[in-house]
């Protein structure tokens, strides 16, 4: 599977992604703007809330990902972990993970991809999946049919209907679609595994 870099990509990635088991990053790509590339979502009271990762020169430059830096000006990490903290503190399994994921908000990070993949090895590692990643450096735009490629398929603005499972603000908004994978971890704690290989 050939796949953008991703923070806390939404559960439909990692349901395709336990599926191939091996997974390619492109990081020779160009950024692109309006993607999960540098945004993830989370199920809240008022419906799915955009968590945007702040970028040294703003989201409209057309450099590989792997250039891709992070603002230093911004205090995003302690503003995400604040409202991860606010809106899944009572959730099922918050308490069983957060001191594991707390410190990737805590560390300092230069490039985007540098801090997307170590969210993806982290709740690869929680829910001990047996994915194996590797990056490419040289940018192909087509691969051959016989490898799923992510990079174009999963879009912020259709997301995938993916199986129910319970979430903290259900009965105020209604099951919230294809969140991150930290919606699924908190709520689900380790059976998050078994449900990304349900059918």
């Amino acid at each position: 599977m050939i796949s953008s870099s991703m923070p806390f990509p939404p559960v439909s990635w990692w349901r395709q992604a336990s599926s191939a088991q091996h997974i390619t990053f492109d990081l020779a790509e160009h950024y692109q703007k309006m993607s999960y590339r540098n945004r993830y979502y989370l199920a809240a009271p008022a419906g799915k809330m955009l968590m945007s990762l702040p970028l040294e020169k703003g989201r409209n430059q057309r450099i590989p990902v792997q250039e891709v830096r992070l603002s230093e000006r911004d205090v995003w990490q302690d503003n995400h972990w604040k409202t991860i903290v606010s809106l899944y503190g009572r959730a099922p399994f918050f308490e069983h993970f957060s001191h594991q994921l707390e410190p990737l908000f805590r560390q300092p990070f230069a490039l985007l991809h540098d801090f997307n993949k170590a969210g993806i090895i982290l709740v690869t590692q929680l829910l001990k999946l047996p994915l194996i990643f590797d990056e490419t450096r040289q940018f192909i735009e087509r691969y051959p049919d016989d490898i799923t490629d992510l990079r174009h398929g999963l879009r912020p603005q259709q997301p995938a209907a993916v199986p129910e499972y319970y979430q903290v603000f259900a009965d105020r908004t209604g099951f919230q679609s294809d969140c991150s994978i930290l919606d699924l971890l908190f709520c689900e704690g380790p059976y998050a595994a078994v449900w990304l290989r349900q059918e």
